[in-house]
């Protein structure tokens, strides 16, 4: 018997429908969370999501020629990698490589096999919750209490599983989930990831996280935790900094728009003081690495490399544990109105002049090259939608006008479009 097919001989392959499970807030399960809710995935239990002819038509074909179930799946790491070499998937891809290569040539094996054995190492839970203290412009009211009791406060129809509720939560299936987590999933991960709403302020995460040290070892586990970093609530008697040293590793990914200002702005109404504070006492403790993560959106795409300059300082301070920040997630597809496409032609070419201007100098700055590439390259060849457009400026005024904000104050270069 010859030696597995490498991974990367296959035409389009992600690890994630192989060896992680997303779980939402509303019950849906996918292979990851990039993955559109739009794209037909059930709310099922996990077994049932694991044996269900939905997953492995979307592994056969990673497996063999991508076709219908990749193009709706992928298309946002697909437009990703029209403008450069990176993407969720090259990310996935990247861990497995790099941080976990055992894992990698497990799944060269796996892939070989009927793959009826389950081979889920990493796992994102969204708990059932949208509770969250933030009102981000690009978010959407099943993700954040605070932006769906602003969508009613100025009239903009709710997500239907929330009927006329700002807040969703539901003990009954929180209390399932964890059951059935700690029943097929835990024993075997390398990697736990909590998300949210707000992650650090939603009770059922703790409830988990004790769960998983008073059942497993999970000194073997790493805990990748994604939050705004503006509180650290306690639980129990428990917050995060309590947890983070049952487990092997803790990568905190902090969620930021732009730098101080635009982030408040962005992500309202942040405090850009308690964020730096939150960030230093996760960087002091032994086993936590951090890195400030972004969407890609109309509002951030003009100014990123803000933060690239301004995060010099901490990388100096933390070399081996704050990371280069990471222009995350491109804000894309059909229901999304803060994209780099409804951006005025007539501004991207200042956006572009920003980041030739405006290199980086420390020793990483090899990466953020790469990066600023890649956004110019959205700048230069998203075409523009003028229909997004409009309904982003309507958005944005009737925002500021309840917040008693003024996009202006921070983007003097919009004047043209607000208001018209």
């Amino acid at each position: 018997m010859g030696s597995p097919k490498k991974i990367e001989e296959y035409e389009w392959f992600c690890p994630q429908p192989f060896i992680n499970i997303h779980k939402g807030i509303f019950g849906q399960i996918r292979p990851c969370c990039i993955i559109k809710e739009t794209s037909g995935w059930p709310k099922t239990s996990i077994n049932e999501y694991l044996n269900g002819d939905k997953l492995k038509t979307f592994r056969k074909e990673m497996l063999t020629t991508p076709g219908p179930e990749v193009a709706l799946n992928c298309q946002t790491c697909i437009e990703q990698e029209k403008h450069g070499n990176d993407s969720h998937r090259k990310t996935y891809l990247g861990y497995i490589e790099y941080r976990k290569p055992e894992i990698k040539e497990e799944l060269e094996s796996y892939l070989e096999t009927d793959m009826e054995k389950p081979f889920i190492k990493t796992m994102e839970w969204l708990a059932p919750t949208n509770y969250c203290n933030l009102r981000c412009h690009m978010c959407g009211s099943g993700n954040s209490s605070s932006f769906a009791k602003e969508n009613q406060d100025i009239g903009i129809p709710l997500r239907p599983y929330l009927g006329n509720r700002s807040l969703y939560k539901n003990d009954d299936i929180a209390a399932k989930d964890i059951q059935e987590i700690q029943d097929n999933i835990l024993d075997n991960l390398v990697e736990l990831k909590l998300t949210g709403g707000e992650t650090l302020a939603i009770k059922y995460n703790y409830d988990l996280l004790e769960t998983a040290v008073t059942n497993f070892d999970t000194h073997k586990m790493d805990l990748r935790i994604t939050t705004n970093a503006t509180l650290t609530p306690k639980f129990n008697g428990k917050n995060i900094f309590d947890y983070i040293p049952e487990f092997k590793e803790t990568i905190i990914n902090v969620s930021i728009e732009g730098w101080a200002d635009r982030n408040s702005y962005i992500r309202y109404p942040s405090n850009w003081g308690s964020i730096i504070n939150n960030v230093h006492k996760f960087l002091e403790m032994d086993n936590v690495s951090l890195i400030f993560v972004t969407t890609v959106n109309s509002l951030s795409a003009g100014y990123l490399w803000e933060i690239a300059k301004n995060c010099e300082e901490l990388i100096e301070e933390y070399p081996d544990k704050f990371h280069p920040f990471a222009t995350g997630s491109l804000v894309h597809g059909q229901w999304e109105k803060y994209t780099v496409s409804a951006i005025p032609l007539e501004l991207r070419g200042q956006y572009i002049q920003n980041y030739y201007e405006n290199p980086v100098d420390h020793y990483q700055n090899s990466r953020y090259i790469r990066d600023y590439m890649k956004l110019i390259s959205y700048l230069e060849n998203m075409p523009f939608d003028e229909k997004k457009h409009k309904s982003m400026m309507r958005d944005i005024q009737a925002r500021d006008k309840h917040r008693g904000t003024n996009l202006l104050d921070l983007w003097p270069e919009w004047s043209p479009y607000y208001g018209c």
